[in-house]
């Protein structure tokens, strides 16, 4: 233990060499089986996080808008990579803009893995294993992050569920990015302090690859753990003796340099992309953390609706999903027990210094990304602050293209994670039977599932069925530009997220370029563009469209597949925002200058207008 309770015994349960737990606690008694701890994780994260397991294989989590625009990239990047270089950096949106996939995070590592999946599973079902996987990867490797620092198995399996299903995590269930990244910021942690166990070129390997896995997943936690790892990395190194410092020194340059070739190629098209003003965010405070969001949870928890000031903070017109960073409390309960004995150990010279210092380093590390997730300033007595992330915006390539500065906060919930591991720890030391230890661990655990399950948004991933015969009659005809009208864009609001998405994973089936898109960026002018082509047929829209190089027109009079969730159904579903009604299409059909397209092609979702040259 770190910490000054009596142990029940004084066999030490972290090997200094390999770091890493024993498979026994302190008085002899077993932790589970890893099989066992992975059955458990996976039990939990299916009740947690896609309870219906009947639809696996045709819905994924999260709406209609950010999900499919994931599942969109990551078939694209299947699509593209065999092509070359050129080919995965230009799928077929936003014509003629170039360089689109640096819209958004690639997510090629994931993309590598479902690919081989969806030989044998389907598209969907190899997604939702992958979604799930990174649940329970998070579990496992926050239990073996815990299990340096404590005695008891059950704390170690208690932390991994407060980390794994934070309310800043599961909120995000519907950004696939965020879910893999957020189980790879422990992987990548755990890597490094193994590396400090015993640097060998292996360990170096792994770290620098798992780093790549990391930052090509999901660029905002990329940054993050890059900032982490220099905190952690540097305080262990400066922390050895001088003469003892060139292992670890050489293990880390192996890991450095595995990360920089492997990613620098793909960091060079976002560093491209950020220099152009209009694809650089400006700071928005709403997108930074507040003190009151530490109150916040999701909208209608089932549990802490219960209890004082968070449902205030947690009405759904209060704050948007990245402001909702309640840690639990379970979380704030034996954190700040393990806060109290971290200091008393350090007072009372621990007597393994080096897992007391590997804490500190965690949570100043912790501290760190929750001053910079304040964004690039704060009022006080009614005049700005300026912090450390305005430096970071201006100086430091990948923040400039941050948005919601909030996420920057995981690094301090693993640390409450860890921390609280400890705390509890402390206490079922104290319990004098090992069965008694286990049911409290058990006990706990069911708390913390409790108290973070929350309702969650799923979504049916649109098929050919749903598309109203618009893929296969394109397919039948000779390669060429499309227009989908109406056409929506950042302007546009809920329309450019849950319309224009559902056509992009159909529009994977023809592969004629689109005019429309939707992603994390826009091109230049696209608000403007869209205004003039949703006049079509009038002149300047054909002039817009000639010029555009459109050789299809498509008018769509059903919107494709669901919208998810239903609120946004009212500002979608209607005439001349996701679709036209009946009537609007056929007179858009009849308005058509003489000479300006073949006969139009009436089809189950709409018309088909080939323009002439």
């Amino acid at each position: 233990m770190l910490n000054g309770a009596p142990p029940v015994s004084e066999r030490p349960v972290v090997d200094e060499d390999e770091g890493h737990a024993s498979p026994e606690s302190a008085d002899g008694e077993h932790a589970p089986h890893a099989l066992l701890l992975l059955g458990l994780f996976l039990a939990i994260a299916i009740g947690l996080t896609f309870p219906n397991v009947s639809r696996l294989r045709t819905y994924v989590a999260g709406d209609s808008g950010d999900s499919l625009l994931n599942l969109w990239i990551i078939r694209r990047v299947e699509i593209g990579l065999p092509h070359g270089w050129n080919a995965l950096w230009n799928p077929p949106i936003f014509f003629p803009a170039r360089n689109v996939l640096a819209y958004s995070d690639t997510m090629l590592p994931v993309a590598l893995v479902h690919w081989l999946l969806r030989l044998f599973l389907g598209d969907v079902l190899a997604l939702n294993v992958i979604y799930l996987g990174a649940w329970v990867l998070s579990s496992w490797c926050v239990y073996r992050l815990a299990m340096r620092f404590v005695r008891h198995w059950g704390a170690a399996f208690v932390a991994a569920l407060t980390y794994t299903y934070a309310v800043g995590r599961l909120i995000h269930h519907q950004h696939f990015q965020l879910v893999v990244g957020g189980a790879l910021v422990p992987l990548v942690l755990l890597l490094l302090l193994r590396l400090f166990d015993r640097p060998t070129p292996s360990r170096s390997t792994a770290l620098g690859c798992g780093f790549v896995a990391l930052t090509l997943t999901a660029s905002y936690f990329g940054a993050l753990m890059g900032l982490v790892l220099l905190i952690v990395a540097g305080g262990l190194l400066l922390s050895r003796r001088p003469g003892t410092r060139r292992p670890y020194g050489r293990a880390l340059t192996i890991a450095a340099a595995i990360a920089v070739v492997l990613i620098a190629p793909f960091s060079l098209k976002y560093v491209q992309l950020q220099r152009q003003p209009e694809f650089r965010r400006h700071f928005v405070a709403a997108n930074a953390v507040h003190a009151a969001d530490f109150f916040a949870t999701a909208p209608h928890n089932y549990v802490l609706d219960h209890l004082p000031v968070i449902p205030r903070e947690s009405r759904p017109e209060s704050r948007g999903i990245e402001n909702r960073l309640f840690p639990g409390l379970v979380t704030i309960a034996f954190a700040g027990l393990g806060v109290v004995l971290v200091g008393r150990g350090l007072r009372r010279r621990a007597k393994r210094p080096r897992r007391v210092l590997e804490l500190l380093l965690v949570t100043l590390a912790g501290v760190f990304g929750t001053v910079l997730s304040l964004g690039d300033w704060i009022r006080f007595d009614g005049r700005r602050v300026y912090l450390p992330f305005k430096l970071f915006r201006t100086f430091v390539p990948g923040f400039a293209g941050m948005r919601a500065v909030s996420r920057l906060e995981l690094a301090l919930q693993l640390a409450l994670a860890l921390l609280a591991a400890v705390g509890l720890d402390a206490v079922l030391g104290r319990v004098r039977s090992s069965g008694s230890r286990s049911i409290v661990a058990i006990v706990l655990a069911a708390l913390v599932v409790a108290e973070c399950a929350i309702a969650l948004v799923f979504v049916r991933v649109p098929t050919t069925a749903d598309d109203g015969g618009v893929d296969t009659a394109l397919r039948a005809r000779p390669a060429g530009v499309a227009l989908e009208l109406p056409i929506s864009s950042a302007k546009s609001g809920l329309p450019w997220v849950y319309a224009e998405a559902p056509r992009q994973v159909l529009a994977l089936r023809d592969h004629d370029p689109r005019v429309n898109g939707y992603s994390g960026f826009q091109p230049k002018g696209l608000d403007t563009e869209a205004a003039v082509l949703n006049h079509f047929p009038a002149p300047d829209a054909l002039a817009l469209a000639h010029q555009l190089g459109v050789r299809y027109v498509v008018l769509r009079t059903k919107l494709v597949g669901d919208v998810s969730p239903s609120t946004a159904i009212p500002a979608v579903d209607h005439n001349g925002a996701g679709r036209y009604d009946e009537q609007t299409a056929a007179d858009l059909v009849a308005a058509l200058p003489p000479g300006a397209a073949a006969p139009p092609v009436r089809l189950t979702g709409g018309y088909l207008v080939e323009l002439t040259k």
